[in-house]
């Protein structure tokens, strides 16, 4: 019986061992030094939104990614508020209104990180299934922040050293 237990007691560990190593997918968004700002976990089907006001034609502009092969994020759409700004990313002028929005008609592409230059003028914010952070909020002035898929293992998440 005691050896059974202890039998029980092994495999236990090491199946626990095993679940706190199990690699999990974060959304990472660093600023100037790597300071961390964002750390969320993601799945295959999580959707990623950044969302700001655009420059030159104001409005808001929203570009939607999805976690894509070999840590890349897969930008599969971008919606503007005002024809203007959709036509500014519309190279080739592939532009169609959806509903109140105008979608820039593009292929998915997929990037190893988005570097964004977060301010109050752009009024950054993030969207991550549903859950929105507000980058702008979390900078003075103005700071070139870092977008990314990272890859950690599951135990380092849940300890907050995420990212």
């Amino acid at each position: 019986m005691r050896q059974t237990m202890i039998a029980i007691a092994l495999v236990a560990v090491m199946v626990l061992a095993g679940l706190v190593m199990t690699p999990v997918t974060l959304v990472s968004v660093t600023g100037d030094g790597d300071r961390a700002m964002v750390c969320e976990r993601v799945g295959r089907e999580s959707t990623i939104a950044l969302t700001f006001t655009h420059s030159m034609y104001g409005g808001d502009v929203t570009e939607t990614y999805v976690p894509g092969d070999n840590g890349r994020l897969l930008r599969t759409s971008i919606l503007t508020a005002n024809a203007a700004a959709a036509e500014y990313y519309a190279w080739d002028g592939a532009v169609a209104r959806t509903g109140d929005r105008f979608e820039v008609m593009i292929s998915d592409e997929a990037f190893p990180s988005i570097p964004v230059r977060v301010d109050q003028i752009g009024k950054h914010r993030m969207t991550i299934d549903g859950a929105t952070v507000d980058l702008a909020a979390m900078v003075h002035g103005s700071e070139g922040v870092r977008l990314a898929l990272v890859t950690r293992p599951l135990v380092t998440w849940m300890l907050g050293m995420g990212c």
